[in-house]
């Protein structure tokens, strides 16, 4: 589930502004020169753009965008994949179907399937970045009122099957009443969102444009300081920390059983992680959006990929002051390094290689912002006296943790062998605080990775108004079984236990040929990488061998019961089944062990660095893992570009287009 986040970094952003501000303008300066770059005997490519973006995932493409079209900078962004997008990009697939002289194409969402907050105000960071940049007419947002949830599929004696209807009322009347261990979870639910308003309503009126990161980040929110003042209103550390003194105490206790796995339950599918580990800011917000009036789930008209193309169209088209900045997004480049001034004071541009081999060398007169995940940023700095900026240290040293550890006792190809870690793994660090910036990208605890299951079925006979457009199934129910694990009992966050089933084409018959339908069946966030680097060895080639075909198929099978729940005779209707691993996202989408991104406690609290000129974003980056959260950083990361005086004129031209 994708679901704003604004919130969150706000609050975030908040608690960093207490310290003095500074202007962070990027005022037109000459790049310095750097020792060699490359072998003067290799073939060269010269590019030079304003600024340089490393990865076209939607936080760098919406930093583009808003840099190309309200800033007037010249943006080059470079992405190694063969599609934009990063985890969201859309894919297509072709089969040759019986009788047919032509293949049949299919298009596939390769991530996220739930989107609040784009269909109707308050405004998610992604829809204000598109309406800011003038491209919201470029999508169509199909609004829809909720989710159908089955617990124990296929299983007659156990198995529950209930709808998620958004809006008031309708959770505390239904769900809530009818499964709830005692009476008192309606005063508890009630409490808690009470108590999470203020994070809420304060937040809903700044808008992410008005972000920025580093010390200067209180000057734009000085236009909205009664929000701020409403949002602290608990605290700073419980505004900005995770939801734990929420459902744990100080603040409010959740007693219920059954109310803590249902939000253990949406938790998970924003962070990969239980509540008590999740963004203060992102449960309030779910809390507030899914419960009151109005509220709706979005869907893209022709699927996510049409977000992504909207976004690529922003960082290319001439700009909002009728300029042409030659602006593009590269693909099929991969980046090597970003390169630095001789001292690493400052960053001049990247290193890239295209697909043939040749190198270019691209020049960025004013930064970069990386879009890369966080643990690659020390293999990108080449220089020693950057990296000694950035902090330094042995990469060995700082290797990072997994949230889910693997039992050796267990055969991890045929069962559950995995569980979440209680606590951060770096809970037990007291110098937390004090780690440098490399650090900190080192060490940051990696979530656990998804096992996809994408599917195109035949519709023939199949009653489309009697289908959700999506589901979430239990398979072993939102309570979990009796297995405890490294003594880790289960529950909503266990190993494949929560799987999301997207089905698009209730909403949108056009996102499959005529006589088919798209399913997309995932588990995000639970499906451990230990299970899957078992493999390594098994073939010169992992990724063809029969070892790994054979646990494509094994550990696949949580998803097709969860298929087959919502439409029994699914394998017979498949026409085309393609199942993406951990080793997938590791080696397309170039994300260490498949990570869901990091950890909520270890997200850097903005995008700074020690390079003035180097700024940072991705789900490493507050407020974390998801499409409004990166839209977030993305804007912040833009915004981090310019001055804050162009920041505070920017804004002045969108609040007289009431654009913000």
């Amino acid at each position: 589930m994708e679901l704003p986040r604004l919130f969150a970094g706000i609050i975030a952003l908040l608690a960093l502004s207490t310290e003095a501000f500074h202007s962070a303008a990027f005022l037109s300066r000459s790049p310095p020169t750097s020792t060699a770059r490359l072998s003067s005997s290799e073939s060269i490519e010269h590019e030079e753009v304003d600024v340089a973006i490393v990865g076209a995932g939607i936080g760098g493409l919406c930093a583009g965008a808003i840099l190309n079209t309200l800033y007037n900078k010249k943006v080059g962004i470079y992405e190694s994949h063969y599609l934009p997008g990063g985890c969201a990009h859309a894919f297509e697939r072709s089969v040759k179907l019986e009788g047919d002289d032509k293949p049949t194409t299919f298009t596939f969402d390769s991530g996220p399937t739930i989107v609040l907050g784009c269909s109707k105000e308050p405004y998610n960071p992604l829809q204000q970045v598109l309406r800011a940049v003038g491209v919201d007419d470029q999508v169509e947002w199909i609004p829809y009122d909720g989710w159908g949830m089955i617990e124990h599929p296929l299983d007659p004696t156990k198995e529950k099957r209930w709808k998620l209807q958004v809006g008031p009322g309708y959770f505390e009347d239904g769900p809530l009443k009818q499964f709830a261990s005692n009476p008192i979870a309606l005063e508890e639910f009630n409490k808690l969102r009470e108590i999470t308003q203020p994070l809420v309503t304060g937040a809903a009126e700044i808008p992410a444009m008005a972000m920025r990161p580093g010390q200067s980040a209180i000057v734009p929110l000085l236009r909205y300081l009664p929000s701020l003042f409403r949002i602290i209103s608990n605290g700073v550390e419980a505004s900005t920390g995770p939801f734990a003194p929420y459902i744990n105490g100080p603040i409010f206790t959740v007693t219920d059983p059954w109310l803590r796995d249902w939000l253990d339950a949406l938790a998970f599918s924003l962070s990969g992680l239980p509540a008590e580990r999740t963004s203060a800011g992102a449960m309030a917000y779910v809390l507030f959006d899914m419960h009151r009036e109005n509220a709706a789930l979005d869907y893209p008209k022709g699927g996510l990929g049409k977000v992504v193309d909207a976004l690529v169209n922003a960082v290319e088209q001439t700009s909002k002051s009728g300029q042409n900045n030659g602006s593009k997004v590269n693909l099929r480049r991969l980046v090597e390094s970003i390169d630095t001034s001789e001292d690493g004071s400052t960053v001049i541009g990247l290193t890239v290689r295209k697909t043939g081999g040749t190198k270019i060398v691209v020049t960025a007169r004013d930064g970069v912002i990386c879009n890369a995940p966080v643990w690659s940023l020390r293999k990108l700095i080449k220089n020693s006296n950057a990296l000694r900026i950035l902090g330094g240290g042995d990469l060995s040293e700082n290797a990072p943790q997994q949230s889910w550890t693997t039992s050796s006792d267990i055969d991890s190809r045929s069962g559950r062998s995995s569980t979440l870690r209680p606590t951060a793994a770096s809970s037990a660090d007291d110098s937390t605080s004090e780690r440098s910036l490399l650090q900190k990208c080192d060490q940051a605890e990696l979530t656990g990775s998804f096992l996809h299951l994408h599917v195109a079925l035949s519709k023939t006979g199949l009653d489309m108004s009697a289908l959700h457009p999506h589901y979430t199934v239990m398979d072993r129910g939102l309570e979990g079984d009796q297995m405890v694990i490294n003594g880790v009992k289960d529950g909503p966050c266990g190993e494949l236990n929560m799987i999301a089933v997207s089905n698009p084409c209730v909403l949108d018959e056009s996102l499959a040929p005529d006589g088919f339908i798209v399913v997309h069946a995932y588990g995000a966030g639970n499906e451990p990488f230990e299970v899957w680097n078992q493999t390594e060895t098994s073939s010169q080639d992992k990724y063809q061998s029969d070892t790994y075909e054979d646990l494509k198929e094994q550990r696949a099978q949580s998803l097709w019961r969860a298929i087959e729940s919502i439409i029994p005779d699914a394998r017979e209707r498949t026409v085309l089944a393609l199942v993406g691993s951990p080793l997938t996202h590791q080696r397309y989408l170039r994300r260490p062990l498949g990570s869901y991104g990091a950890a909520f406690e270890d997200c850097l609290k903005d995008g700074s660095t020690g390079i003035p000129n180097l700024l940072l974003v991705g789900d490493g980056v507050f407020p974390g893992i998801g499409i409004p959260s990166v839209a977030l950083n993305g804007a912040s990361a833009a915004n981090g570009m310019v001055g804050f005086i162009e920041q505070w004129l920017c804004m002045d031209k969108l609040r007289a287009k009431d654009l913000i």
